[in-house]
């Protein structure tokens, strides 16, 4: 199969088994999302698998196609949660051997599964229980040799099935905004860990570059000057942002960056890192957005959203209920709420990358392709639009047959 390497990883944590499948070859647009393949996945193995997948065009060249997803156990109205792998997490999926992965059932011991080269495995860690996100995933890559590795890490609020809590993608949060820790959770499951070394195969490689290209340079023309994270949220057109931030770095594939590193432990211009833990990689408008109008400023809002990362805790909920204790919220009620994990038995989320879209169908439509949905609601996403510029890779356009 084009883009795809057409295998499904199965790994049963309960009996420590793994098995896989073929992925089947699918010529209708709809099923060629991985939402739809991840629903089918999770109906066969069972609803509360945890089902890890990648777009068809995940890692082709069109422009920010770095999307992958994780499925989670259905919410309160039945719906499954999903969250987006953005960054470089959904291309490393993509290129470790699979296009999906089923994790079924629970692990006695506490550990973490391990992808990589077409294997899936379990590896039994108690003492990785006792850390944070963060030291859970310099451990992960200590261990495995390898800093390219990426992390779905879970923090204390996973491990105790808070629905509050978030998965973070290496050291940040931003993309889990349903509670998908808890999931984790629930299967004794620490963190997720994949790298991809993996090739794939295009039909018409020339073609699917040139048209690729000419698709990215005609959205520079209409995307505007680049601002980072602010160019998608005026209310972080702020000085002391402005101040804190150190460069600004974009995901996979895509000529718009839209994360913005702020520095808290060194000046922001010092390009050499002489701080363990130099500052945060934002992309979470919402929690920002939050910070601030409860008047933190921007350095505080960074030190509560790291806090919040490290606990593995989504930080929309954590200040919600910090400014319900106290009608002037500080880094001290912060730390009080992420402290007693027993105050906050439900989420209060808001929607990250989903809200990028009005339309819940587009935003679906958008990331179950592998394309990042803050991208293509910038430049206008159009599922009958975007589909040809894939057909040339994948073998299904005209000339190719």
């Amino acid at each position: 199969m084009y883009l795809r390497s057409n295998r499904v990883g199965i790994f049963d944590l309960s009996s420590n088994e793994s098995s896989e499948q073929e992925l089947g070859d699918e010529a209708n647009w709809d099923r060629l999302s991985a939402l739809y393949i991840a629903d089918k996945l999770a109906s066969e193995h069972g609803t509360d698998s945890l089902v890890l997948g990648t777009g068809v065009l995940t890692s082709s060249f069109v422009p920010a196609a770095c999307a992958g997803i994780v499925r989670g156990s259905p919410g309160k109205n039945g719906d499954p949660r999903v969250m987006p792998l953005l960054g470089f997490a959904g291309v490393e999926l993509k290129l470790s051997g699979f296009d999906f992965i089923v994790l079924k059932g629970a692990s006695e011991s506490p550990g973490y599964v391990w992808i990589r080269d077409g294997i899936v495995e379990f590896v039994e860690s108690e003492e990785m229980k006792k850390k944070d996100s963060w030291a859970r995933t310099d451990k992960i890559r200590a261990d495995q040799g390898d800093n390219k590795i990426q992390v779905l890490s879970n923090g204390p609020w996973g491990d105790s099935v808070n629905p509050a809590s978030q998965l973070v993608t290496d050291y940040w949060g931003g993309e889990d905004k349903s509670g998908l820790g808890a999931d984790l959770g629930r299967k004794n499951l620490l963190a997720i860990a994949f790298r991809g070394m993996g090739e794939l195969e295009l039909s018409e490689p020339e073609g699917h570059l040139q048209d690729s290209m000419v698709l990215m340079a005609e959205h520079i023309q209409r995307l505007g000057k680049n601002e980072g994270l602010a160019s998608y949220s005026k209310a972080l057109e702020r000085e002391d942002f402005k101040k804190l931030l150190h460069r600004n770095i974009a995901c996979y594939g895509c000529p718009f960056p839209c994360r913005s590193f702020l520095k808290t432990s060194e000046p922001a211009n010092e390009m050499k890192l002489v701080a363990n833990e130099p500052g945060y990689l934002h992309y979470d408008i919402p929690a920002l957005e939050k910070a601030f109008a409860l008047g933190f400023d921007a350095m505080d809002a960074t030190m509560a959203l790291m806090k919040c990362a490290r606990a593995g805790a989504e930080p929309v909920t954590v200040l919600s209920y910090a400014a319900e204790l106290s009608a002037k919220v500080k880094m001290s009620s912060v730390a009080e709420v992420l402290s007693d994990l027993s105050k906050v038995s439900q989420g209060r989320a808001v929607g990250n990358f989903e809200l990028s879209f009005d339309d819940r169908a587009q935003y679906r439509s958008c990331l179950g392709l592998g394309l990042c949905p803050r991208y293509w609601s910038k430049v206008g996403y159009d599922e009958a639009a975007v589909t040809p510029y894939g057909e040339a890779a994948l073998g299904l356009s005209s000339h190719s047959k």
